[in-house]
């Protein structure tokens, strides 16, 4: 008997005293942090109980203001994921890709219509992009370049 309410309690005090990972370093950086999100950002009650619980998203826009990303850039992101046009994902994809590479205009397309690339296989992928494959082709058609046939191969071949 003894010996299962040591392993209870060791137990119990295992899983009380192991932190799970969270992003912020300590809970008065993360009070810190609302606050400042609050601060810099005219959100609604409605909007803040959205994402106060969520520290991947208050992580991720703490992120961004310390990379000095526009406001209005993350205001818009932020808007985005309130009317539901990005899910939770989305956003934080959005938001990594806005301080990895600030000088970028990235934007998600979700037009049925849109012109993308579709491949079937991985064949199918390396064809595309094999060296004076399709992807040349595409590329020489949109900047309207044309390759030049080099003379010195024409003789190579001829002899």
């Amino acid at each position: 008997m003894k010996t299962k309410l040591i392993f209870f309690i060791s137990t119990l005090v295992l899983l009380v005293a192991c932190k799970s990972y969270k992003p912020f370093t300590s809970v008065k950086q993360k009070k810190e942090q609302v606050n400042l999100i609050k601060n810099k950002f005219r959100l609604t009650n409605d909007e803040f109980k959205k994402i106060k619980n969520e520290d991947s998203i208050l992580f991720a826009v703490a992120k961004s203001l310390k990379k000095d990303i526009k406001l209005s850039l993350i205001e818009r992101r932020l808007d985005s994921f309130f009317v539901s046009n990005y899910n939770k994902e989305e956003l934080l994809i959005m938001l990594m890709l806005d301080y990895n590479f600030p000088n970028e205009r990235i934007e998600l397309n979700r037009k049925k219509n849109a012109d993308g690339i579709d491949f079937k296989s991985i064949e199918e992928m390396k064809k595309f992009f094999e060296p004076g494959g399709e992807f040349d082709k595409e590329i020489e058609k949109v900047l309207g370049i044309k390759k030049k046939k080099d003379s010195s191969s024409k003789k190579k071949q001829n002899k």
